[in-house]
């Protein structure tokens, strides 16, 4: 069948408190749903039931988004995404989607999306909608331009983003419903952030450390004008350069790369914190299911209500058990963190020792420096940039640590 011919501009309402529900095949034709999904759509059961998915699509929602979705559930991880739908009557309603790959297909649990991210979302959604058909840009392009907007928004990838936006949207569905503020999604949302900031951390002290690398050629140049060669302005600031460059290599792989320690235990974090996320929606939906009557009209398909929330409770046992593992091997890449940070900062009092013979030169030598008392500035400068970002990192390493040794503390006592 064709997609709805769209002509109204109105949303479509549904409640806070409802959940969508669907599942598809693997190619992403429906095969059941709940009373929620068809009312807001706006569809009869014998047009949704076998229809492909894409029946709900929006055009304002960008390309881009379904791209992420799909390269994410056909590896068999779970993910997140912000996605404007079309009803059949013309409207349109927003969703948070958390979509769940299956043997068979996909599951997919929406709520309503009322946190201050989305209203960003909107208007970037926008912007990307429009680049896409002005530029003519394929979804592969576009999923890059996706990317790019989550980590320039601070988020070492789109997984950990969607954590803070899962996290964020159930923090303030709870809100608004009058609910009691749950603990381990608050807990969730403290970790997915000291991860932010720690990911940002990161990228500082590497930009940090990659324009401190031009100051020992500097000193070499000035040296050049002060002193013969072999001179003791010369030799300092080879020794400096030899040193830092051993630094920098070990810098490289503590944060960049494609398999640095930064960025593991960012994914293993946001892993973590989305699959729990889902655990709690999934739970939800399941729970929602023994309160839905039964609709005369809903084709079956060979499954009933209570073998798709058999299907639920499993997907939720699966994604906590998956999260727990990840926050183990995140809390174990804490640890190492931690350790790594401690002996960079050791290896750069090495660094400050030399720089402390270039004070001392440039002291002596200070009627007729020549602009090595600049040079020395430069580095006065960023060696207490470089110096302040380890400690952040180092800080914000033991908060992580402390929240995922919380967490793993409360699950074994629960067990």
């Amino acid at each position: 069948m064709g997609q709805p011919e769209m002509r109204g501009t109105s949303e479509v309402p549904f409640a806070l408190e409802e959940l969508f529900y669907s599942r598809t095949d693997t190619r992403g034709v429906i095969q059941s749903g709940n009373e929620i999904f068809r009312r807001t759509a706006g569809f009869e059961w014998s047009e949704m039931i076998g229809a492909p998915h894409k029946i709900v699509r929006h055009p304002d929602t960008p390309r881009a988004v379904f791209r992420v979705l799909w390269d994410a559930i056909k590896e068999g991880y779970p993910m997140g995404a912000y996605v404007k739908n079309r009803a059949k009557g013309g409207g349109w309603y927003w969703v948070f989607a958390v979509v769940m790959p299956i043997e068979s297909g996909y599951v997919s649990v929406r709520l309503k999306p009322t946190s201050d991210l989305s209203d960003r979302i909107h208007s970037f959604y926008r912007e990307l909608s429009a680049r896409e058909r002005a530029e003519a840009l394929d979804p592969g392009e576009s999923a890059g331009l996706l990317r790019d907007f989550a980590e320039r928004g601070g988020y070492s990838n789109y997984t950990a983003f969607m954590a803070y936006a899962l996290a964020l949207e159930l923090t303030e569905r709870d809100r608004r419903l009058g609910r009691t503020a749950d603990e381990n999604t608050r807990m969730l949302a403290e970790l997915n952030t000291a991860m932010g900031r720690l990911t940002k951390e990161q990228f500082g002290l590497l930009r940090s450390f990659e324009a401190l690398q031009s100051v020992p050629n500097n000193m070499r140049i000035v040296a050049s004008r002060l002193e013969p060669s072999g001179g003791p302005v010369s030799a300092i600031s080879e020794n400096y350069k030899a040193s830092s460059a051993v630094i920098s290599e070990r810098l490289r792989k503590f944060v960049a790369g494609r398999d640095n320690l930064c960025g593991q235990m960012a994914y293993q974090v946001a892993r973590a914190v989305f699959q729990l996320g889902c655990a709690r929606v999934l739970n939800e939906m399941s729970e929602n299911f023994m309160g839905e009557e039964a609709q005369p009209s809903q084709p079956r398909e060979g499954h009933t209500r209570d073998e798709e929330r058999t299907l639920l409770q499993s997907l939720v046992v699966r994604g906590t058990a998956d999260a727990n593992a990840a926050m183990r091997q995140a809390a174990e890449l804490a640890d190492d963190m931690m350790d790594q940070s401690r002996d960079l900062r050791r290896q750069l009092l090495g660094l400050d020792t030399i720089r402390v013979l270039g004070r001392v030169e440039c002291g002596r030598m200070r009627d007729t420096n020549g602009g090595l008392a600049a040079t020395i500035d430069q580095l006065d400068s960023f060696h207490d940039d470089i110096k302040g970002r380890l400690e952040a990192i180092l800080s914000l390493s033991e908060e992580i640590e402390h929240w995922l040794g919380r967490y793993l503390r409360a699950e074994r006592t629960a067990a």
